[in-house]
């Protein structure tokens, strides 16, 4: 058996790789039905792309602001609240250029099912209340619903910051309770002007992230969170191996559980239930732990999902136009296989192609600044 992998302190290549790969995994899942749409990790255990992405946004953040807390908490959250009012102006821009594209699908191709699915209906009937609930982000387009999550967590995070700098045992402690209450009570934010709730509630997502964050400071300190065991590590790839049998063969039946709470043994995406946080956790735990990971990340041939991972929010900016582009005319027209591979593929191309350019500007920029 391999070694486990030493804490850096420095860029681990795995961040950027596995962010990457999510965001391309993101990408095909948003547009259902699609010919790739069974390769990706939805369908090989109970959390998808969504879970690793605010995981490793966790990351991100306890590796970027931890220390810069530490030295002046002032700076600090200005840097945050500065990144969460970008991470809003983009949801604002992309959310705005996603009704123009549904509009258009709806009136001249007559995508009305695919207007209903993602729930556009209410620009048509109550288009000013709709702006004020976009502006409020208590009305999300279907797809357009990780980026207020994130941003949300992130506007959050100089407070998870903070009870991290008294304990990390004590902010997990607290994440812990805030996902055990919302998650047995059904608490969560409304929308407006439609009924319901948040699709990802943040009561309940902020654990996944709060996880991230703290495996973050530990890095950043060169630290691990959860240490190397091999115990852990046969739990960790005999829930995982569960998982895959589960999902493969539909061996789950939720009425054998009477009447224990969804929280506990059910999957709803929403609220964040148990088996699905475990199994992210397993799987990040086991690609922490061994240098192949560190090794398959850091590839050469590999490079170009890095790449996207490390322009993280353009690319995913960029990919939901496009998948709702693909999703308008694919309910308008029949994709043949050809025709779905090659739309897919013309999609991760164009965001590669952002992704690209975004890194030769911060080159040349760091260039210039050397002059």
């Amino acid at each position: 058996m391999q070694h486990p992998a030493a804490p850096s302190a420095g860029r681990d290549p795995r961040l950027d790789f596995f962010r990457g790969l999510a965001l391309v995994m993101i990408f095909i899942n948003h547009v259902p039905g699609n010919m790739m749409e069974g390769m990706t990790s939805k369908n090989f255990g109970f959390s998808d792309a969504a879970e690793a992405f605010v995981l490793m946004s966790g990351m991100s953040a306890g590796l970027a602001y931890s220390n810069a807390f530490a030295r002046d908490r002032i700076h600090a959250i200005v840097r945050i609240l500065r990144r969460a009012s970008r991470l809003y102006s983009v949801h604002l821009l992309t959310t705005v250029l996603a009704v123009i594209i549904l509009m258009a699908g709806h009136n001249f191709l007559g995508t009305t099912a695919l207007s209903e699915r993602v729930n556009m209906m209410s620009y048509l009937d109550a288009p000013w209340t709709t702006a004020l609930g976009v502006l409020g982000m208590t009305h999300q387009l279907g797809y357009f619903n990780i980026l207020p999550l994130y941003m949300l967590l992130l506007a959050a995070t100089p407070l998870f910051l903070a009870l991290a700098s008294r304990s990390r045992a004590l902010l997990l402690a607290v994440s812990v309770s805030i996902w055990a209450i919302a998650g047995w009570n059904n608490i969560n934010l409304p929308n407006f002007p439609t009924d319901g709730s948040w699709f990802l509630n943040p009561f309940s997502w902020q654990l996944i992230y709060c996880i991230g964050l703290c495996a973050g400071i530990s890095a950043k300190k060169r630290e691990t969170l959860v240490a190397y065991s091999p115990v852990l590590m046969a739990v960790a790839i005999t829930y995982l191996a569960f998982a895959m049998f589960v999902i493969n063969g539909q061996h789950y039946d939720l009425t054998a559980w009477g009447d224990n709470p969804a929280l506990l043994v059910g999957f709803d995406k929403g609220m964040l239930p148990l088996p699905r946080l475990l199994h992210i956790l397993a799987l990040a735990y086991v690609i922490s732990q061994f240098t192949v990971f560190r090794a398959v990340a850091g590839s050469a041939r590999l490079a170009w999902v890095s790449l996207l991972g490390k322009q993280g929010l353009a690319v995913f900016a960029w990919g939901s136009l496009v998948c709702i582009t693909l999703q308008v005319f694919k309910d308008a027209y029949q994709f043949s296989p050809v025709v779905d591979f090659a739309t897919l593929a013309a999609g991760l191309a164009i965001q590669y192609t952002v992704a690209l350019h975004l890194q030769n500007e911060k080159a040349a920029a760091a260039i210039a600044a050397q002059r």
